[in-house]
């Protein structure tokens, strides 16, 4: 059951991401290679690193694994990451706007969907209490959510960043 569900879910994924990439070429041309590159790069070693500090854990029900990372994961960081900033630019906004609305759409997907669905419902991950974690100065009682502070952090900093570098793409003319 589990490596058929890391098939379709890796499938899912790559068909989305697939998806919004034509759609972001369309405006932002070679950007959106650079945009993709980065993203899984940076996605498919992050998961990896922090995974591996034990704040969380993948659980087999993933299916496909790359190391500790299931294999669908850094394409739904791609697929939200390309939503976020699709969604921001069919409303018209751009420049730093489009970005930090980006960042925004990003967390709340993972606020709304990815952790209470994927995780407390699917269990496709554990989070864990790491003593002495990045984000160990934020106070337990301010720390209500269902992962630590750092993961609604990042979910908010790389739509963000990948924004950020879409928009400078106009700029600079890549």
């Amino acid at each position: 059951m589990s490596v058929r569900n890391g098939i379709v879910m890796t499938a899912c994924m790559v068909f989305l991401g697939a998806a919004t990439t034509h759609v972001l070429y369309q405006s932002h041309g070679l950007a959106v290679g650079i945009q993709i590159m980065a993203t899984l790069a940076i996605a498919i070693t992050g998961e990896h690193y922090v995974s591996g500090q034990g704040y969380y854990h993948y659980t087999p029900t993933n299916g496909i694994f790359i190391g500790r990372v299931p294999v669908w994961i850094p394409f739904m960081w791609l697929v939200i990451v390309q939503s976020a900033y699709l969604i921001v630019s069919s409303f018209g906004m751009s420049g730093m706007t489009s970005a930090l609305s980006a960042g925004i759409i990003g967390l709340l997907c993972d606020m709304i969907f990815i952790e209470p669905v994927l995780c407390r419902v699917g269990r496709l991950w554990e989070w864990k209490s790491v003593p002495n974690g990045y984000f160990s100065f934020v106070p337990a009682t301010l720390n209500r959510m269902i992962a630590p502070f750092g993961n609604y952090f990042v979910w908010f900093l790389f739509p963000f960043l990948m924004g950020t570098l879409l928009e400078l793409s106009h700029v600079i003319a890549i």
